[in-house]
């Protein structure tokens, strides 16, 4: 099935380093609205809880695949147009 995959940049690391969420939907602004009523990954709902702000830095076309793949990769900030900027 496809839809987007889509990268979430948090604004404040949690653990010192969990900054970035990949994740994939077939309509991303329910699905990021889920994430911010903490009905969604478990990272996106302890960064609710935290007070952390986050949102959609990137998007790209496809389905779970590309999801697993992009995941697979690790160092999504490597992907993050804005840790991409600090750097």
């Amino acid at each position: 099935m496809e839809g987007t995959v889509y990268l979430i940049h948090l604004e404040t690391p949690i653990a010192g380093h969990a900054q970035h969420y990949i994740g994939w939907a077939a309509n991303v602004e329910a699905r990021l609205y889920y994430h911010r009523k903490k009905k969604g990954a478990k990272l996106l709902a302890h960064a609710v809880g935290l007070g952390i702000a986050f949102d959609i830095v990137r998007e790209w076309a496809g389905g779970k695949d590309l999801e697993r793949k992009l995941k697979n990769r690790k160092k999504a900030r490597l992907l993050c147009p804005v840790c991409r900027k600090m750097h």
